[in-house]
């Protein structure tokens, strides 16, 4: 009947798990990028950058200012700010104790001298020693905000 002669059906062998097909390997080096990145954005994203929240704070104490609070308190609060931020970039051990000319000209080191007048420098170093302190709050202020504008980039706080 039929002139040609048919061979029987040959089933292909049974496909093992190994070696995967590309896409399982391009899974996997997805997989553990992921792995490994995971941990370096978490620190990343719970970290403030400096700048960033100093200058919220700054803001802050801008807006407790302009609701009544006494030039003698918004001066300290400013050189609080200014210190922690010092301290921040230079280390607790050199920063934290200096007073007077020393904490300034270490101010003028971190960012380049220029920004502050001299006055808002005495401002900064002696007015929590007067009782009430003859200042201009809203220089001051602008004074502080492009300093901090003006700080090196790369350091970070916690939360």
């Amino acid at each position: 009947m039929n002139p040609l002669e048919l061979r029987d059906i040959y089933l292909p062998e049974a496909s093992l798990w190994w070696p995967p097909a590309t896409g399982w390997w391009l899974l996997l080096m997805l997989l553990i990028m992921v792995c490994l990145l995971l941990p370096w954005w978490l620190r990343r994203s719970r970290q403030k950058p400096l700048r960033g929240s100093s200058l919220s704070q700054l803001q802050r104490i801008k807006q407790l200012h302009r609701n009544g609070l006494s030039d003698k308190a918004a001066v300290e609060q400013i050189g609080t700010l200014l210190r922690r931020i010092l301290i921040s970039y230079r280390g607790r051990d050199e920063h934290a104790a200096s007073t007077g000319d020393a904490w300034l000209s270490q101010l003028a080191l971190l960012s380049g001298t220029g920004i502050f007048s001299r006055t808002q420098l005495d401002l900064l170093a002696y007015a929590r020693y007067q009782a009430d302190p003859d200042c201009d709050i809203g220089g001051l202020l602008r004074a502080c905000e492009g300093w901090i504008r003006s700080l090196p980039r790369g350091r970070h706080v916690s939360n």
